[in-house]
């Protein structure tokens, strides 16, 4: 069971103003190889790109 405050919420929830937008950066961490762009990228390589890639990302389960 999740432990909720007064209001209900349990404290997860983002604050107003900081979701992230489609054109933020993020860094991660792969899971598995991937390739973009012609050059190769080995599991365990850090790798900053936008929210909207990695979406694409989270689907194919690299990241």
């Amino acid at each position: 069971m999740t432990d909720k405050t007064a209001t209900g919420k349990t404290g997860t929830e983002a604050k107003p103003g900081t979701e992230a937008k489609p054109t933020d950066s993020v860094s991660v961490k792969l899971r598995k190889a991937h390739r973009h762009g012609g050059k190769e990228y080995a599991a365990g390589d850090s790798l900053t790109l936008e929210v909207r890639q990695l979406d694409r990302l989270k689907k194919a389960g690299k990241v």
